[in-house]
């Protein structure tokens, strides 16, 4: 049994550690492919701003606007690639989806209601007011939890490590994606765009993957924590992007 151990620990400690070191290196995932929500041929990355890809009108003051309307969101673009359930039922993948839309929406709201400044006002229906703003989200990909694999992480002996070091390295985590824009409620007219994909943090111990939308739904309410912070960031401020380690299992 301890020579068993001690095998174990020569194979599996480096490919643990190895994926460690793949995951720190490589967090942020590469950018999501082009919906067709917002017009990425006039964004550009600003590292001071978390997103990917981002636009902002000229002229454009956000000081002006005290009202915040977040409409449904768009999940067409996200039901249209589903290679990750096939030949999972239609309409069990129609109303996960239908579910994680409301959830992204509802966290937003709950977000900007939560903030201590008070930045913005939630409205609960559409508005034309000259100082409103309205949140058009599409989340245009989601890649779920492997929760049959991620529970194999819970198994004894340090297993779970190597399970995790595997799936590092095969790139089997969850991802998430999506494109934004913002209006003026009273014009129409768009005055901001953002696009961003992410991957599931890293954690020594995570029991997020044991359910399909954990992960993503982590990454959407930090998503939705980023709004708040790009509405209250002053001239020259940097908003950080989400920590690649967590020490949060959940």
């Amino acid at each position: 049994m301890i020579s068993q151990l001690k095998r174990f620990k020569q194979v599996c400690v480096p490919l643990s550690l190895c994926a460690l070191a793949i995951d720190f290196a490589g967090c942020k995932a590469d950018e999501a492919n082009d919906a067709g929500f917002v017009d990425k041929s006039v964004m550009t990355n600003d590292p001071s701003l978390p997103f990917q890809r981002t636009w902002k009108k000229p002229g454009f003051d956000k000081s002006k606007y005290t009202k915040l309307y977040v409409a449904p969101v768009n999940t067409t673009y996200m039901l249209q690639h589903t290679d990750w359930q096939k030949g999972a039922n239609t309409a069990e993948v129609e109303k996960d989806v239908a579910k994680l839309a409301v959830f992204t929406q509802d966290v937003i709201k709950k977000a900007f209601r939560e903030d201590p400044n008070h930045r913005m006002t939630i409205l609960e229906s559409p508005s034309t007011a000259p100082d409103a703003l309205i949140v058009e989200v599409a989340l245009i990909e989601v890649v779920p939890s492997k929760v049959a694999l991620n529970a194999l992480g819970y198994a004894p002996f340090g297993i779970g490590l190597t399970i995790t070091a595997v799936r590092s390295i095969a790139k089997d985590t969850s991802t998430a994606a999506f494109e934004a824009r913002i209006r003026d409620a009273s014009t129409q007219v768009v005055v901001a765009m953002m696009a961003d994909r992410e991957s599931e943090q890293v954690a020594a111990v995570s029991v997020r993957g044991l359910t399909w939308y954990s992960h993503a739904e982590t990454m959407i309410t930090h998503w939705a924590g980023q709004f708040v912070q790009v509405a209250n960031r002053k001239p020259g401020e940097t908003v950080k992007d989400t920590d690649v380690f967590t020490l949060k299992p959940w």
